[in-house]
């Protein structure tokens, strides 16, 4: 009797919880142990923050979804109090079976946080952390895209960056032959 042995990282109908944790920010250690990612300046039309993918290495059905997000804005415009608006979007971007083939599957952006209005003074800083479970039923796979956008309103000019302690970590079942 000769067997044959799917692709992929698990058998058909075995679900073995994967955990996977991404932290967004890397590079040397800092000494007050507060690490950002790069810069970006926010003018009157929107700018990506962050775009980061969150690939797990493996494709995976999502069963449960943690977000922390903290992002720091800090205003330049020495003569202008300005306000801004920010959120928080993510995609699955994974390979799924289709036909007994794996197609890539790139699903819609979903805002995971709202649209964020925040008042950010001359050479003030403000500094959110959203934290919580995001419902899969929107974001069914693994891996995923992970967006900060950010526009100022009227004259505003801010920066932007990601503190280190944000991160993604979700656990699923690894998705056979793909």
């Amino acid at each position: 009797m000769t067997y044959q042995v799917k692709p992929g990282g698990a058998r058909l109908g075995v679900e073995l919880p994967f955990h996977y944790v991404r932290h967004f920010v890397e590079g040397l250690v800092a000494t007050d142990g507060i690490q950002y990612s790069a810069v970006a300046t926010v003018g009157t039309t929107a700018v990506e923050i962050l775009n980061q993918l969150i690939d797990p290495g493996i494709n995976l059905h999502l069963k449960e979804l943690e977000v922390s997000f903290t992002q720091k804005f800090e205003g330049l415009n020495g003569s202008f109090v300005g306000s801004m608006n920010y959120y928080w979007q993510i995609r699955p971007e994974a390979r799924i079976p289709s036909g007994g083939f794996a197609v890539n599957f790139t699903g819609t952006y979903i805002n995971i946080t709202g649209t964020i209005v925040k008042a950010v003074g001359t050479l003030a800083t403000s500094e959110d952390t959203f934290e919580g479970y995001a419902p899969v039923g929107s974001i069914p796979y693994a891996p995923i895209r992970l967006v900060l956008t950010a526009i100022g309103i009227q004259a505003s000019i801010l920066t932007g960056k990601v503190k280190n302690t944000s991160y993604v970590r979700f656990v699923g079942a690894p998705i056979p032959g793909t």
